[in-house]
């Protein structure tokens, strides 16, 4: 399957990581290097005179998404001869939490992280990061923490599409479309096909200033892939105001029109 919910994520993360004013436009124009060295970035040259982690690594063996969050800890020594602030800790996936207490730590003292797996809606290999910096260390972390293992599917394979149409599951059901200065927005809805005959999506009430189409254009039997949306603001009508919506009915799947239909909310916001 192709698992577009982590592509999200990687993006907003990506985003995160370039700073408060970068977003996924920005990064889809980064280089693969570029991209890399933000998931993963070098340490520190002097990473091992600043902190020892007491391990770096934990597999944590075979889940389902149905289990509990996995929770696991890591000690780090303070070994720099001087006191140190654990600043941020960055994990590369949404699927992971970290948690550390405030404060100083003193010269040979330690610090823990807990590291939380959340893996409901991640199925597959494991290999999540987390980086480690301090007060006064720039961007370059000090210490990767790392977690390992595999995810199998749940009970039910398409739990994280709570929306259903017949065969088709969908993430939600309606979505927001925000002008500023942009001549058109596009919005995605991930979806999925869980039946066991290739899904052709079309669209009903389409109104003449949006568009309708699925990538890819026919969903295979249990796979995974995106409503696409797109607004365009010159064909707008007149009159409708600053806010309005407008609903788009599914066609190509079973179901009542209620279960088919997609709301979609415009704002124009630069008057």
């Amino acid at each position: 399957m192709r698992h577009i919910a982590c592509r999200i994520q990687l993006l907003a993360i990506l985003a995160a990581a370039c700073g408060p004013g970068a977003g996924a436009q920005d990064i889809r124009y980064r280089s693969r290097a570029q991209i890399d060295s933000l998931l993963n970035p070098p340490l520190r040259t002097d990473a091992e005179a600043v902190v020892r982690p007491a391990r770096q690594t934990r597999d944590i063996g075979t889940l389902t998404e149905d289990d509990a969050p996995f929770v696991c800890k890591f000690t780090l020594t303070n070994v720099s001869g001087r006191p140190l602030e654990v600043r941020q800790v960055r994990t590369t996936c949404g699927c992971l939490k970290a948690e550390y207490p405030k404060g100083t730590v003193t010269p040979r003292g330690t610090q823990e992280i807990t590291l939380t797996y959340f893996p409901r809606n991640h199925p597959g290999t494991v290999d999540a990061d987390a980086f480690v910096y301090v007060a006064g260390g720039g961007d370059t972390p000090v210490a990767r923490l790392t977690l390992t293992g595999n995810v199998l599917p749940g009970a039910d394979e398409w739990a994280r599409y709570p929306y259903a149409a017949g065969k088709l599951r969908m993430k939600r059901k309606s979505i927001e479309v925000r002008f500023a200065a942009e001549a058109k927005v596009t919005e995605r809805i991930l979806c999925a096909n869980s039946g066991g005959r290739p899904l052709r999506l079309s669209a009903r009430l389409m109104p003449a200033f949006a568009r309708f189409r699925t990538e890819p254009e026919v969903i295979p039997p249990g796979c995974e892939g995106d409503i696409v949306i797109t607004v365009e603001k010159a064909l707008l009508p007149q009159g409708k105001g600053d806010s309005f919506s407008f609903p788009i009915v599914v066609e190509g799947v079973e179901g009542k029109p209620s279960d088919r239909t997609i709301t979609v909310s415009v704002t124009i916001t630069d008057h």
